[in-house]
């Protein structure tokens, strides 16, 4: 697994926007637009860890029970959050080829293709975790080799992406997965 390390864009972690959007050549935290700045100036949140572990981290902060109607809140919130940073991170614009080599350059597809149709067609043989994707700036992703594998992980870790978000854009709506039940349950 590749590992990158990028600087965080201070316009971004202190207005919660930065006017470069897409290209800006610095990570644009979740944290930033979730952690304390979304409702909860208490909670610590750490932008260095990932951020599904943040939310549970979050949620045992303000020990939250699992039917509690602000833990449910804050869920709502992080996948809004979620969305709008993978949007920020790739792009939603399907007709932009910069957002799929973007996407392309994450999921290790090299040498990059030279058409948004060739992106489409290495990316949909690809098997990845979105909100490991989401993370990739800071900890690299981990690619699967079948939708059941990646099941697994997605069932095991908790790292489940929304599949409908009011926020979620073309390029987005292109990798989503549905996600299927362990053959063992």
């Amino acid at each position: 697994m590749r590992k990158s390390t990028r600087i965080v864009c201070y316009q971004f972690q202190d207005k919660g926007y930065c006017t470069y959007g897409t290209n800006c050549k610095f990570l644009h935290p979740l944290g930033s637009r979730y952690g304390s700045s979304k409702g909860y100036p208490n909670f610590p949140y750490d932008p260095k860890r990932d951020v599904a572990e943040e939310f549970y981290r979050m949620c045992d902060f303000f020990a939250w029970d699992k039917d509690d109607v602000e833990r449910e809140e804050a869920r709502r919130g992080f996948k809004d959050a979620m969305v709008i940073q993978f949007n920020s991170l790739y792009g939603t614009d399907v007709a932009n080829i910069e957002n799929w080599h973007k996407l392309c350059i994450a999921l290790y597809i090299e040498p990059l293709p030279e058409t948004i149709h060739d992106c489409k067609e290495k990316i949909k043989t690809i098997h990845v975790n979105l909100v490991d994707l989401v993370d990739t700036s800071r900890d690299g992703v981990e690619l699967f080799a079948s939708l059941e594998e990646l099941s697994e992980y997605t069932i095991e870790s908790g790292k489940y992406f929304p599949k409908e978000s009011a926020y979620a854009g073309g390029v987005l709506k292109f990798l989503l997965r549905e996600i299927l039940p362990s053959s063992s349950s």
